[in-house]
């Protein structure tokens, strides 16, 4: 396990401490949540950050949904947004939120004494009261260093809750810096009340995700990033994810995110490779690979993906077009979203290198590129 220097600890908690004196009172606490599904930390940014709203903890829905998530509770949780509505069922059992009535029903239509609450279009549930009436999960807080740990769990868990707090401390301390920068740079904190979502401003600098293709380079392009307290998503073909098993782990291990490249333009052949490569991942590194990039494949083929819960990559600018990363960087919109792909392969450290130096100059913003995020 990695050991933190006692002035980084400091100055993170320093942190925390100066973060909870300017929250305010309602649907906030003192307390800084993170969060994590069986044995995999989630990322906690200022628009899900759990939060005590009526004396109820309520955490993001994404928390049970296997789609985004990556992890099956064997709960299913779907947001319609067009009916402000989200169902969270399980076996025979369901509850129906409506966001817009600020009410709950079960499956048979009678009333239940819980609400969902909204806010930046993120929709939040009662975790105890969900955990207590479906009885097959359970919700525990944890003391850490970092803030309290709220670990969704089911029967498949592995580890406790001790040994899950000492085995994943360092992604915890990373949780809590990415947070933290989330919050620095001008997020939310805390649910509001409202069934209302608030309305979010145009970024002023431009924002980006950042994709890799697998190559030799993954590896210093992995150390690069994580240097600068910055993780990308890494696309392998179900067959790399085979042969760089121990790069895979290590990849997740460190908060990267794993998708797969699909080849061919067929779409059942496509979603064949997908579920081979969703099932590889599960048995390598014990999480789900939902991201896909397939860049032959028809609107048709799109459309089954995404029903059997695969979420698209469609990059706007990949780093074969450009003669440096500088040139790239240039060219980002600072009014929309940049969906930016690059290779690992030879030069392309180098390349990113160029871009990281530029992305300083322009105060550009590295987003993690995680299913939830591209959903």
């Amino acid at each position: 396990m990695k050991l933190w220097k006692r002035g980084t600890l400091a100055a993170m908690l320093s942190a925390v401490l100066l973060l909870c004196a300017a929250v305010p009172a309602f649907g906030t606490s003192s307390t800084v949540y993170l969060m994590a599904v069986n044995d995999t930390v989630m990322e906690t940014t200022a628009e899900n950050v759990p939060a005590m709203v009526d004396g109820m903890l309520y955490v993001p829905y994404t928390m049970l949904s296997s789609r985004i998530s990556g992890i099956d509770l064997k709960v299913s949780a779907v947001y319609i947004a067009t009916k402000r509505t989200l169902l969270v069922s399980s076996g025979q059992k369901g509850v129906m939120f409506d966001t817009q009535t600020n009410t709950a029903q079960d499956l048979q239509g009678g009333s239940l004494p819980v609400r969902a609450v909204v806010r930046n279009s993120m929709v939040f549930v009662p975790i105890d009261w969900v955990c207590e009436y479906f009885g097959t999960i359970s919700c525990s807080r944890v003391r850490t260093r970092y803030g309290t740990l709220v670990r969704v769990t089911n029967s498949a868990a592995i580890l406790s809750d001790v040994e899950f707090v000492d085995a994943g401390d360092s992604l915890l301390a990373d949780s809590l810096r990415r947070y933290l920068s989330t919050v620095e740079n001008g997020g939310g904190t805390g649910v509001s009340p409202s069934s209302q979502p608030e309305e979010s401003s145009a970024p002023s600098q431009a924002e980006l995700y950042l994709a890799f293709r697998w190559g030799g380079q993954a590896e210093e392009i992995a150390q690069l990033l994580e240097a600068r307290g910055e993780r990308a998503l890494f696309f392998f073909t179900p067959g790399e994810l085979w042969e760089q098993d121990d790069l895979v782990r290590r990849l997740v291990g460190a908060g990267h995110t794993v998708g797969l490249s699909l080849e061919g333009e067929s779409g059942p052949d496509c979603l064949a490779q997908a579920e081979e490569g969703r099932l590889l991942l599960a048995s390598i590194a014990w999480c789900s690979a939902l991201v896909v990039r397939a860049d032959g494949l028809d609107r048709d083929g799109w459309q089954e993906l995404t029903q059997a819960g695969f979420v698209r990559w469609s990059a706007t600018s990949r780093g074969e077009d450009y003669s440096t990363g500088a040139a790239l960087v240039e060219e980002l919109d600072p009014k929309r979203m940049n969906y930016v792909e690059l290779s690992c392969g030879e030069r392309s450290a180098a390349f990113l290198r160029g871009a990281l130096s530029a992305m300083d100059e322009e105060a550009c913003r590295i987003r993690q590129a995680t299913a939830p995020a591209l959903a």
